[in-house]
């Protein structure tokens, strides 16, 4: 996190501490709690996790100093008011997870939109695919869009070995780990590497393509930011993309079987 967030929430406090100094003769302590509360919502609601916790311990010790009796010391005359601490602590914690959760779901609720935005152009492009390399081609383009990847669409050959198929790119470079993920992502039938239960640590993630039929191969994806696909809704879409990428491969095999 950017020392800047830091800097603003100690900023926000003492704005709260200047307005609660000179709203002191008509509010009582505990309405200047609140208005450190409001102050703790607002910095959680624009920063992250650990200058929301700052905000949160910083209000507690500037409402102690400067409010508590007696002031100006970090001695507290009443034990009524530790309980406060603790109260406005707690609440602190829980706006800047609220905050926290909404600004997840908000950021997941635009990737979802986005991605979605983005399969339709792939599956009208998918239609007029001539061949399993055209159809291959225009996957690996939307994916990489859509998820700001290197793609490669491998496709299982008569000996059982995945490789790309005759006419399109290379696509994304595998060493002999990737290759081993990608076996194992077709012999499963699951998605593994980056972001799964299994090889969560590698640096792509590898979804086998199911058609109606059975299997034809794996999509290999590797983000340019890796966290990004540790996120469930985007796996998700991912696994909307290949569902959609299978279905129409199985399409070009058949043309081209006929």
């Amino acid at each position: 996190m950017k020392a800047w967030a830091f800097v603003a929430a100690a900023l926000v406090m003492a704005v709260c501490t200047v307005l609660g100094t000179v709203l002191l003769p008509v509010l009582s302590v505990t309405d200047i709690a609140m208005v450190y509360l409001v102050a703790v919502g607002l910095v959680a609601s624009r920063t992250g996790r650990a200058p929301s916790v700052f905000a949160a311990v910083l209000s507690v010790a500037l409402f102690d100093f400067f409010f508590v009796p007696p002031r100006f010391t970090f001695a507290v005359s009443d034990l009524h008011y530790v309980v406060t601490f603790a109260v406005m602590f707690g609440c602190a914690l829980v706006i800047r997870w609220l905050a926290e959760r909404i600004r997840s779901d908000a950021v997941a609720q635009r990737e979802l939109h986005q991605g979605t935005a983005a399969l339709y152009p792939m599956s009208g492009e998918l239609l007029t695919a001539e061949d399993v390399g055209q159809a291959a081609q225009v996957i690996a383009r939307h994916v990489r869009l859509a998820f700001a990847a290197d793609v490669a669409v491998l496709l299982r050959e008569a000996g059982g070995r995945l490789a790309p198929p005759a006419g399109a790119a290379p696509g994304l470079a595998l060493d002999d780990a990737d290759r081993a993920l990608a076996d194992r992502a077709f012999g499963t039938w699951q998605a593994v590497g980056l972001g799964t239960e299994d090889t969560p640590s590698a640096r792509a993630i590898f979804v086998a393509l199911v058609g109606t039929h059975g299997r034809l191969g794996v999509l290999a994806v590797r983000p340019d930011d890796p966290q990004r696909l540790r996120d469930v809704t985007t796996q998700w879409l991912l696994q909307t993309f290949a569902g959609q990428a299978a279905l129409a491969l199985e399409r070009a095999v058949r043309r081209h079987a006929a």
